[in-house]
């Protein structure tokens, strides 16, 4: 996993000047980048460690504990998977997406007090018609609401 991420990270120091003139980076962005390419490395600083015993010492380079930053954050993300996976119950999941139609979507913008509680009786409707027909047992599901796509477009889903 070590080769992959400095191979990242190499690639974005590489790329950097390239990345910047091609996109319209926002700070959040820019702060992100800077951390990676600052994480481990001397600019970062590190820490010393001595052993209590003996004349050994170690340096550790420290990281930048960016959220987006691989090399810092995979282990915390592995370790937040194993906990949500120790969580599920022995049965099998399913994501289902309900998405409006766009020519509804104006209905959304202007009346989303009435539309979106319609969203979930209606969909709640059809999974609980369709656990019924296959007659494998109880149903149980947790609805969300999303309004928005990645782009921050309108997209109610």
């Amino acid at each position: 996993m070590g080769s992959v991420m400095s191979a990242f990270i190499e690639l974005l120091r590489a790329n950097q000047d390239v990345l910047r003139q091609q996109y319209n980076l926002n700070n959040d962005m820019r702060r992100a980048i800077h951390a990676l390419l600052q994480c481990q490395t001397e600019q970062q600083g590190s820490s010393k460690w001595q052993c209590r015993h003996c004349p050994h010492q170690e340096v550790t380079p420290l990281s930048c504990g960016h959220r987006f930053c691989p090399q810092c954050q995979q282990r915390t993300a592995s370790q937040w998977l194993w906990r949500q996976q120790s969580k599920l119950l022995p049965t099998t999941y399913f994501m289902v997406t309900f998405t409006l139609p766009y020519e509804l979507r104006p209905l959304a913008a202007s009346h989303p007090r009435h539309l979106y509680p319609l969203m979930f009786k209606v969909s709640a409707q059809i999974l609980k018609d369709f656990a019924a027909k296959q007659n494998q047992g109880e149903l149980g599901f947790t609805s969300v609401l999303h309004t928005h796509s990645r782009q921050r477009n309108l997209h109610p889903h």
